[in-house]
């Protein structure tokens, strides 16, 4: 015969007011001379009449006191009754409590569970086999492995409260001691996209691998957070839980707030050796209809014709698999590059042959590049690309020697090298394939990255079957990781390499130098066939500045591993709307007292 254990006592507590109604022992106003216990077993009396405060010796009878006392031994938990009477003792009264006592634990069997195993409960039970089953500590061991379980596996099981019937329902002890308790991970019920006004609503339910009706993992819920984070289509993402009127299942409301759809900017470049201005335009949509896409158009232009054009789509969500699909078309001059880095780019004088020349020439790379990627995984993207590429590098002028010395009168071109720079002119097709792993794991909040890493591995050919004048290979890699030690202050890093092997082109060199790496240096600063860098931020958010971020910068760099060279500074980040977020440093290198100024949209890194 099982004994269904009680968490409300009810019966109880009518059974004592009908007693204290009918017994006029107890209806006069003798005193309490007497307060005892009767029924325990294996539960202490003292254990027991620490409970009673309410009653009280030399008092009279108080029925609202012997109510309280009665409810705080039930609070025990060691008692499935509790029973409370009076009778005549010397002149006065005793009261006495009679209590039944739970049955003694045998054994524990779990029931209900899907993904947690029911013996992971048993070590945060405090009771063992022999001990008289204790209600209230079942339940606040229920409530610990509860957290732990939510904690550290992402898992909810319904919360233990409600009536009497739903906690008859998780807790059943039977005569013999077997204690059954059903339970459960918690469910999802329905899921609610609010404040979603300019981007479709399947844009971030494609991104969902929570299901409707399925166990609720709030681990799952956490990355599916963050991969909406990822997209960086949102100010702020807030997911919160409602429970239902079923039992054990709660709906997931995630509410948004959109960043501005459409970017512009615009600005002007002073280039002192043409003495002119380039104007330059940009705008993009990285949601584009809502959809999702990314369209993007920047164009530069001066008085001398030099057009720079960059043109850029982007479909995610090419069909069903996450198959994404980009787009690049560009037309793009790098102006006044020095031919030292180049092969052969240092000549002697004609009529001295210890003067030395360079050259300044402009480089001009025009091309398609075309982009087809699928996720191995959550986290592993796989990237497959085309680049059809033309390279034009146009000599300009030349360039003497600071230690150059010439005779007095003496017309200097007349000692310029035998070459015309018309022949120095060369163009030719760069054409390649690539393939790439990334693994994303970044955490972001707003426009800023404050935790998590990314890995990015990419093999490019150059040349061969796919047409060009050089025959060569790249090979790249970067790693880069955020941790934020306290809620406005993040610190982050980034190394990177590289490797050409075979034919390279000098213009295809690897080069350190500029506002993409050593930023106490000048664009191009030195070039090589190898290339290691290391860039660290600290980067400090100002509170209630939410568009302002101060940042402290170290950059080291090499491209033989022979001579590093160095830069420190400091920057800060300017977020306007419609314009995103501005990037402005200011770089030092110890050869270099005034700073190099260094400005771009968007961070480095």
């Amino acid at each position: 015969m099982k004994r269904t254990f009680k968490c409300i006592p009810c019966l109880f507590l009518t059974l004592l007011f009908f007693i204290l109604s009918v017994c006029p022992v107890i209806a006069g106003e003798d005193l309490v001379l007497s307060v005892e216990v009767s029924g325990n077993q294996k539960i202490a009396d003292d254990k027991i009449l620490l409970a009673i405060t309410n009653t009280r010796l030399g008092e009279p009878l108080d029925q609202q006191a012997v109510v309280k006392d009665q409810q705080a031994i039930m609070n025990l938990g060691c008692f499935s009754l509790v029973e409370p009477y009076a009778e005549e003792f010397l002149g006065g009264l005793k009261v006495v409590f009679r209590v039944v006592e739970n049955p003694v634990i045998k054994d524990f069997v779990i029931e209900g569970l899907t993904r947690i195993a029911p013996e992971a409960f048993l070590p945060f039970f405090r009771q063992q086999p022999g001990d008289v089953f204790n209600y209230v500590t079942m339940m606040d061991d229920l409530a610990t492995a509860q957290q732990y379980f939510n904690e550290e596996l992402g898992l909810l099981t319904p919360p233990f409260r409600g009536d009497t019937a739903t906690i008859n329902d998780l807790i059943r002890i039977d005569d013999d001691g077997l204690v059954r308790l059903h339970l459960s991970e918690a469910r999802l019920g329905r899921l609610h996209y609010q404040g979603l006004k300019k981007t479709k609503e399947f844009v971030v339910a494609r991104e969902m691998t929570l299901i409707e009706g399925e166990i609720l993992d709030l681990n799952v819920l956490r990355e599916d957070v963050q991969q909406l984070a990822r997209l960086q289509l949102f100010e702020d993402i807030t997911p919160r839980l409602q429970p239902t009127a079923e039992p054990g299942v709660m709906d997931l409301i995630i509410e948004f707030e959109e960043k501005d759809n459409l970017l512009f900017s615009l600005g002007v470049t002073y280039t002192p050796d043409d003495n002119t201005l380039i104007g330059q335009f940009g705008i993009a949509n990285p949601n584009l209809m809502g959809l999702g896409q990314r369209l993007s158009l920047n164009m530069e232009l001066n008085p001398n014709n030099i057009f720079n054009f960059n043109f850029e789509f982007k479909e995610p969500w090419l069909n069903a698999n996450h198959t994404s699909l980009g787009l690049k078309l560009y037309s793009n001059h790098i102006l006044d590059l020095s031919s030292k880095n180049l092969s052969d780019g240092v000549f002697t004088g004609n009529e001295e042959p210890k003067n030395k020349y360079t050259y300044h020439y402009n480089e001009k790379r025009t091309g398609l590049d075309l982009t087809l990627g699928r996720p191995l995984n959550r986290h592993l993207r796989l990237d497959t690309s085309f680049q059809l590429e033309r390279v034009t590098l146009e000599p300009r002028k030349w360039v003497a020697a600071t230690e150059n010395k010439y005779t007095d009168g003496a017309d200097q071109t007349q000692d310029y090298p035998f070459a015309t720079l018309s022949s120095l002119k060369e163009e030719y097709w760069d054409n390649s394939l690539g393939l790439s792993l990334v693994y994303n794991r970044l955490l972001y909040n707003g426009f800023y990255s404050t935790g998590g890493y990314s890995c990015y591995l990419g093999v490019n050919l150059h040349g061969g079957i796919l047409g060009g004048k050089y025959n060569y290979q790249r090979l790249s890699g970067e790693f880069k990781q955020f941790y934020s030690p306290f809620e406005y202050t993040t610190l982050g890093y980034r190394v990177m390499g590289g490797k050409l092997l075979g034919n390279t082109a000098d213009s295809s060199k690897l080069y350190l130098g500029g506002e993409l790496s050593l930023r106490g240096y000048d664009v191009r600063h030195v070039a090589g066939e190898q290339q290691a860098l290391a860039n660290l931020e600290l980067r400090q958010r100002i509170p209630n500045a939410d568009n302002l971020e101060l940042v402290l910068f170290y950059d080291v760099g090499t491209v033989d591993f022979g001579q590093y060279l160095h830069s420190y500074g400091v920057g800060f980040r300017y977020i306007i709307p419609i314009f995103g977020q501005l990037r402005f440093d200011f770089g030092w290198n110890p050869d270099r007292n005034k700073p190099r100024f260094n400005f771009l949209i968007g961070e480095m890194f």
